[in-house]
């Protein structure tokens, strides 16, 4: 077996099941069955019934904005000049939607305007990253899907290089493909292990003009995971450390980076103000990198050469900006706007790029009326009833 099929054999393991499902059709209901006897209805359900905005991404040639929606497992493109809201909900150019697209807990999302292509992250249970054509709707099939290791998050994409660069938050990974790669491929390279510093990776951006990859790491270390299989049925072990949580930060890797490689600068310490760092963009007008700060609610705004212990040059923070708990950023060069794209309100907000301090944004793109209740729910998983205050505690 050559080295790039045994690769691809050892990537099997996480994607047996998807791949499976991609070749089969969905058993059809049967609508006259009648429900079984200990069938038990429920007396009231709580859920979203609207999209919930995650990842963004803006293609200003075409006026385009772009959301991943995890909770109706949807992707919505906006005008982003026309879809503004003054309190009601926006109408989306389109919205891919149904079971033929597969799209699922879905993550970042990145638009490639020269191919025409839309990517996003299917974060759980799918492991995959879905391609869609600009023009799908309703519920459209992809181009194409490839597999990807478990909960893969950010998505960049590098032109000159023609590749396409995937976090991977629980391997503490970024993993590199060609730009066209489709189904069950190696990977051209991986960056992970203890000299990269990398511990639950989310958010990442490709800047082509300086050749170097910005990573919004969240500080959740699991230790460094080592392959000691063979096959199609690898075995994984934590070796050399152990995990803890370390310290949110922002690193800067050579474009070209791969295996253990230190990374050019970080920006961590308590002066960044980092908290739960999730989208990150990098804008050329201004040589900043911009971060949606889950944790407080803000955007945070880095010299582009910072290292170290640094504060943000601006931070977009306060009750007019309208941020509430951000989870995707993106950058309009032609505009001269910062899109943010919010988990907590149903909203994205469009900022001026070099916007600061307690201001109000530009226009709004809503999924749902403004004051509509957002539970948040993302990924939950056990339920606990506290009797002593009378309420549910879901963890995401």
């Amino acid at each position: 077996m050559n080295r790039k099929a045994a690769g691809a054999c050892a990537f099997v393991f996480a994607f047996v099941a998807t791949i499976g499902a991609l070749s089969q059709t969905a058993p059809q209901e049967n609508k006259s069955a009648k429900p079984a006897v200990e069938d038990i209805p429920s007396v009231r359900m709580i859920a979203d019934p609207y999209p919930a905005f995650n990842g963004i991404a803006v293609d200003a040639g075409n006026g385009l904005v772009a959301m991943s929606d995890p909770n109706r497992k949807s992707l919505l493109l906006y005008d982003r000049m026309r879809g503004a809201s003054r309190g009601e909900a926006s109408l989306p150019l389109r919205q891919i939607v149904g079971p033929d697209t597969f799209l699922g807990m879905i993550a970042g999302i990145i638009l490639d305007p020269g191919h025409q292509e839309i990517y996003t992250a299917n974060n759980d249970i799918e492991d995959t990253v879905v391609v869609m054509p600009y023009g799908a709707s309703g519920d459209a099939k992809p181009a194409r899907v490839f597999s990807v290791p478990h909960q893969a998050w950010g998505l960049a994409l590098g032109d000159a290089a023609d590749q396409i660069a995937v976090t991977v938050e629980v391997q503490n990974t970024i993993v590199f493909y060609r730009r066209q790669v489709k189904g069950v491929e190696a990977p051209l390279r991986i960056l992970r292990g203890a000299e990269t510093g990398l511990a639950d990776p989310h958010g990442i951006y490709w800047d082509e003009l300086h050749n170097e990859i910005g990573v919004a790491n969240h500080g959740n270390f699991r230790g460094v995971v080592k392959n000691t299989g063979g096959g199609c049925s690898p075995s994984f072990v934590v070796e050399d450390e152990a995990g803890e949580s370390r310290p949110p930060s922002i690193r800067i890797f050579a474009a070209s980076a791969k295996g253990d490689a230190k990374p050019l600068r970080v920006i961590q310490g308590p002066k960044s103000g980092l908290d739960w760092p999730m989208g990150i963009a990098y804008d050329a007008q201004h040589d900043t990198i911009v971060v949606a700060n889950n944790g407080d609610s803000s955007i945070l705004i880095f010299g582009r050469n910072g290292d170290g212990d640094v504060a943000p040059l601006r931070v977009i923070r306060g009750d007019r900006t309208g941020i509430s708990h951000p989870m995707g950023v993106a950058v309009d060069p032609q505009k001269g706007e910062i899109w943010v794209s919010n988990w907590g309100d149903h909203s994205a907000l469009a900022f001026d790029s070099g916007a600061r301090g307690n201001v109000g944004p530009k226009r709004i793109i809503r999924s749902a009326p403004a004051g509509t209740p957002a539970p948040g729910f993302g990924n939950p998983m056990a339920l606990a009833y506290d009797s002593k205050r009378d309420e549910l505690l879901v963890p995401n």
